[in-house]
């Protein structure tokens, strides 16, 4: 399965972690969320990135790991 996903920036309602860094993203924080462009992915294996590892690494980058 080779999927096209791209970040979309949304507001966590509920804690999550970092994908990139393990950091904690707290309730009401801004995140990055992998979405797939023409297809849907599953909540639990779509990635979860903080705002400092996207400014840090941009979405190219995230996304290729």
């Amino acid at each position: 399965m080779n999927f096209q996903t791209h970040l979309k920036k949304k507001v966590a309602s509920s804690s999550k972690a970092c994908t990139q860094c393990k950091n904690k993203i707290d309730s009401g924080e801004v995140y990055h969320v992998e979405e797939g462009i023409e297809e849907h992915i599953h909540s639990l294996i779509a990635r979860n990135f903080c705002s400092n590892c996207y400014a840090k690494y941009g979405e190219k980058k995230l996304l290729n790991k």
